[in-house]
């Protein structure tokens, strides 16, 4: 069966990469894994939030990489989505693995770009074996360098490639990258491919699937697949109503 991934939390219902979505996942048994984005304050401190830039989901403007971790803390991460979420702050990695440590899988991808975030690979594995996460984590990216560095840095954390498109040479550049899966847009995916990848040993993810009709069309066709989600509630009832018709 799919496994169900919230993407940045359960960001439908709540401020993605805060807390409080994050927190919304944990307490559905049924999500699998968790998927949150990772960026270095000014000082060096990881933190979470999608963008490079903090217009968009925050009450604060310009780069991310251009504020200290202590004035990051000072924003409102919440009042953009909802008044009842007025006052969530730009969590850090730290406070997200404290909340999830040990009760969830947790896909961190590094929001490296060009020279941006040197060193985000060391600083985020550190964390992650500080809090004992190495199983249950997993470090993914589109700067496909930043996974071979990760590799590098720690081999018993899983590294993934993630693709906007359908590339070529897949196996050929998780060899180089020593990755061991890969998150790709949905519309790009066939059977053929996702059989191909699985029957190398490659775990499959798609992302970013919000729509039941296309839920219901990806969750027959591709056994074992990654499903990654803004509304995990949508997948879980379609998963169920699939099963029902089934029986």
């Amino acid at each position: 069966m799919v496994r169900i991934v919230a993407h940045r939390g359960c960001s439908g219902k709540a401020p993605e990469n805060t807390l409080a979505a994050i927190g919304m996942a944990l307490a559905e048994e049924e999500i699998y894994s968790i998927e949150i984005d990772v960026h270095l304050s000014k000082d060096g401190v990881p933190v979470v939030m999608h963008d490079h830039t903090l217009d968009r989901t925050s009450t604060g403007e310009g780069l991310i990489k251009e504020h200290t971790y202590e004035q990051l803390r000072r924003l409102d991460a919440g009042k953009w989505f909802a008044p009842e979420f007025m006052g969530q702050p730009i969590p850090s990695l730290e406070e997200v693995l404290q909340l999830t440590q040990g009760r969830c899988r947790l896909e961190v991808e590094l929001k490296k770009k060009g020279t941006d975030y040197e060193g985000i690979e060391g600083k985020v594995i550190e964390l992650i074996r500080r809090y004992g996460m190495q199983d249950l984590a997993v470090l993914s990216s589109f700067d496909h360098d930043s996974m071979k560095i990760a590799g590098g840095i720690d081999p018993s954390i899983e590294t993934r490639l993630i693709y906007a498109g359908k590339p070529t040479l897949i196996l050929e550049q998780l060899q180089y990258t020593r990755a061991k899966s890969v998150s790709m847009h949905y519309a790009y995916v066939t059977p053929a491919l996702v059989k191909e990848l699985q029957d190398f040993g490659v775990d499959v993810g798609v992302w970013t699937v919000d729509e039941p009709e296309e839920m219901k069309k990806l969750v027959p066709a591709h056994p074992n697949l990654r499903i990654t989600t803004n509304y995990p509630d949508r997948l879980i009832k379609v998963i169920h109503e699939m099963k029902q018709t089934v029986r």
